[in-house]
């Protein structure tokens, strides 16, 4: 049986040389998603400025979720100062050193992250000229800053500068040290500036000789409550805590990719076969004709198709890796994880990809072959120069319930408000796409009959050729109708719905902002006391300090518990907001945001979560810091805004840094912006119109719309390659068919003019069936976010897709028909 299954392949090696193509770039693409989901649990940052801590000692930096991936807080969870001395009394240690970082930034706009100066010799940092801080305004820097020992710098926390005397440089040990400005205060001056009184970020230990990093962080998780111990690379996810979010992020958003990048390559890969078993139902006929068993028959092609598959998914997932290098350096390019991530590699994803693919393949020629061995001989035999009219009954139940489920689901925001029902529009695409790809042939014939009315009329005999055959092999024009429907819808979906999420909250933060000035510091945030500053400025009449952050709080489903979802938070001072921003509140007032234990939500979130105006709302703060708070009201604009909202001075005292991230400035009607501009720079600040603030999220939606670009993009690379060979087998396995007609009479002019005119049909076909397969999910995720079904389509995008799926049918065709037709 394996000898005559080679020979097969070594006798059909154009019809193989398709199945080869599709397995190869299917188990390259799941290689790759594989890899990114690997990193997502054990990719990450190296320590920087903890690299001489043999373990780094932090508070948990998540919020436990059963059976599912723990969620990360967006702040830093503090450990009180005591957490240090108790660290340090325990046998092993050597010594243990807390630290602080506080935000800070030069004249120029440049970032710092200064630290105390016992804190050095994590890094590790040496002095190379001067001394030690002492003093409050002393500090010590890295060459970078080109300020001698004895010189002056002038530093800003919260938008208020400092002069400060640089007492000494230092530099970090070959190979060590951080990427980014060095700078480290005296310890009475790292704290005069630390918001969050006798607490520490983390702290460093150094062993004892002998003993082991990994034992020791053992010691101190058993013998002091409520931390966690880092060691190895491991210590750069409590150092730098976007490593640790950005792990998370890549899992969720590589997983969900690998899901529709897993079901497209085994949907594509299942019709390259299909399509390839079709083209030999006469030999397979003959087969059984001569007393061959139909599962000896099967057999055969189980054989044919694992020799195949096997050696082209081995040999694709040897690029699957490069994709994935590729992949994650676009990835940090689009900020959703840092420049300095770290993806992880190994063997499982390649062996994970090859399991799948051969699998997937083996399971569709199964599909495929079925009914074509086990008919009999000389239906068989009827069969191979025709097609059958009729689906069978399994195939019409499924393709009827999974188009009717993709409908449900695209419909359910009408019915499920929040992330659930955004969820849910989102991904019906793919059961619309794989029902309408069971129910192909039907649509085929449908479209079919609305052209012939005017086929027939027409006395071109080449267009009466094209209607002749598609109408006779419906399933072969499907083969090629699909894949195209496929990328034009995937397409459309990736693209336009995050265009559709960031239009609605663009318009709700640019309706909802009153004030006509944005207050910002290059760098760092603002200050309370700035704040003051500013509002007592010539000119001013109302000025409101925004803090944003992010909590968790518990989601739901269908009356069910889902774990915890993140929700944007913004902190408001109560007193001055209406003058500055309108968050079209519904029920309750803000101004009661002044008491204490009160919060607003955003109407959407208050319905998911089943809370009313006077009831409690339960979530987390960023810093891990568990609240329940009353809600005082419900309002509109949570996209633009956030979908929570409490005191300024309440969310400030649960950020890292404790500062605003700016200010809403309203101006009186006869102040010029000319010199309203030169008061605040005179205090340091910068003066934006307000279409300069972005709404809530912003960039958190931008990197994830990069992110689905990018992969889209890759998607839709891996679908191009895969129409293209599933067009040139349909088209080359016609070369008997052009010849017969070529026979009769017809010119070769007539020929391609008949293969263009089908072409034709199929490309117009695609971009219509996947036009109306990706308007159900878009208008259900339009309602989500805006309660109107009318998505955000952007022509110039749409043109470009449709017009690259058009340029592929018809240049795929056009290519095959020419080579077919030489002699």
């Amino acid at each position: 049986m394996w000898t005559l299954a080679k020979a097969s392949i070594r006798h059909h090696r154009g019809g193989f040389a398709g199945v080869f193509v599709a397995v190869f770039l299917c188990a390259a693409l799941i290689t790759a998603m594989g890899v990114l989901i690997e990193s997502g649990t054990r990719g990450g940052i190296a320590p920087q400025r903890m690299q001489g801590a043999d373990v780094v000692v932090g508070a948990p930096q998540s919020h436990p979720v059963v059976e599912d991936m723990d969620a990360p807080f967006a702040e830093r969870v503090l450990l009180p100062a005591d957490a240090v001395v108790e660290i340090a009394a325990v046998p092993g240690v050597d010594r243990a050193v807390g630290n602080i970082d506080v935000p800070l930034a030069t004249t120029d706009g440049t970032a710092v992250s200064a630290s105390a100066w016992d804190s050095a010799a994590l890094a590790p940092f040496e002095l190379t000229s001067g001394d030690a801080p002492m003093k409050l305004t002393d500090v010590v820097v890295d060459e970078s800053f080109g300020v001698a020992p004895g010189g002056r710098l002038v530093l800003s926390h919260g938008g208020e500068p400092s002069e400060y005397t640089v007492s000494g440089l230092v530099a970090a040990d070959a190979g060590a040290g951080p990427s980014g400005p060095a700078a480290f205060l005296s310890t009475a001056g790292a704290q005069a500036l630390w918001p969050h009184g006798e607490t520490v970020a983390t702290v460093g230990v150094t062993a004892e000789p002998g003993v082991r990093p990994e034992q020791l962080s053992a010691d101190i998780e058993a013998q002091v409550a409520g931390v966690v111990g880092y060691t190895g690379d491991r210590r750069g996810d409590v150092e730098n805590l976007g490593g640790s979010a950005a792990r998370s992020t890549l899992l969720l958003l590589s997983g969900s990719l690998a899901g529709v990048a897993v079901m497209t390559a085994v949907f594509v890969t299942a019709g390259t076969l299909s399509l390839s078993i079709m083209g030999r139902r006469r030999e397979f006929a003959m087969l059984r004709a001569v007393g061959a068993g139909a599962n000896q028959t099967l057999g055969i092609v189980v054989r044919e198709v694992l020799l195949v598959s096997g050696a082209a998914a081995v040999l694709g997932a040897a690029p699957g890796f490069l994709l994935a290098w590729f992949l994650g350096g676009r990835f940090a390019a689009a900020g959703v994880i840092p420049e300095d991530f770290v993806l992880a590699f190994s063997p499982l994803p390649a062996l994970a990809a090859v399991a799948i693919s051969i699998a997937a393949a083996v399971g569709a020629s199964l599909v495929s072959a079925r009914g074509t061995v086990r008919a009999a001989p000389t239906d068989a035999l009827r069969d191979s120069v025709t097609e059958a009219s009729q689906l069978g009954r399994g195939r019409v139940i499924a393709g009827v319930s999974l188009l009717a489920a993709g409908l449900v689901a695209a419909l359910a925001p009408v019915a499920v408000p929040g992330t659930a029902g955004l969820a849910a529009a989102a991904s019906s695409i793919l059961l619309l796409v794989i029902g309408t790809g069971l129910m192909g042939p039907w649509l085929v014939t449908g479209a079919l009959k609305l052209v012939q009315p005017l086929v027939r009329r027409s006395p071109s005999a080449s267009l009466a050729l094209a209607e002749a055959n598609a109408s006779a092999f419906p399933r072969r024009l499907a083969s090629g109708i699909v894949p195209l429907a496929l990328a034009i819808a995937l397409g459309s979906v990736q693209f336009f719905m995050p265009a559709t999420v960031e239009s609605e909250a663009e318009r709700q933060s640019r309706d909802g902002v009153v004030a006509g000035y944005l207050v910002s510091a290059s760098g760092s945030g603002v200050s309370a006391d700035l704040a003051d500053r500013v509002a007592a400025l010539p000119g001013v009449e109302a000025t409101s300090p925004v803090a944003r952050s992010a909590i968790l709080a518990k989601a739901g489903f269908a009356g069910m518990e889902d774990g915890v979802q993140p929700y944007a938070i913004q902190g408001l001072a109560a007193q001055d907001v209406n003058g500055t921003l309108d968050l079209s509140v519904r029920e309750g007032s803000l101004d009661r945001l002044a008491d204490d234990g009160t919060v607003a939500l955003s109407a959407e979130l208050a319905r998911e979560a089943g809370t009313a105006v006077g009831e409690d709302f339960e979530f987390y703060y960023g810093d891990g810091t568990e609240a329940t708070a009353v809600v005082v009201a419900t309002y509109e604009r949570g996209l633009g805004f956030g979908d929570v909202a409490v005191a300024n001075e309440t969310l400030r005292s649960h950020t890292t840094s404790g500062l605003n991230d700016y200010l809403l400035v309203t101006a009186e009607p006869e102040t010029d912006p000319a010199e309203l501009a030169t008061a605040v720079s005179g205090l340091g600040l910068t003066l934006l119109d307000k279409e300069e603030l972005g709404a809530a999220g912003a960039a958190e939606r931008n990197a994830d719309k990069w992110v689905s670009i990018i992969a889209m993009l890759v998607l839709l690379g891996y679908l191009a390659v895969s129409v293209v060979n599933t067009l040139v087998m349909a088209t080359a396995r016609r070369r008997p068919e052009m010849m017969l007609l070529r026979t009769l009479g017809a010119s070769d002019t007539q020929l391609r003019r008949m293969m263009g005119a089908e072409s034709l049909l199929i490309v117009a076909a695609a971009i219509v069936i996947g036009t109306v397969l990706a308007l159900p999910p878009l208008m259900g995720i339009a309602v989500s976010v805006s309660g109107m079904p009318l998505p955000t389509i952007v022509p110039a995008v749409y043109l470009g897709l449709a017009g690259a799926t058009a340029a592929l049918g018809l240049g795929s065709i056009a290519v095959a028909t020419r080579t077919a037709l030489r002699p």
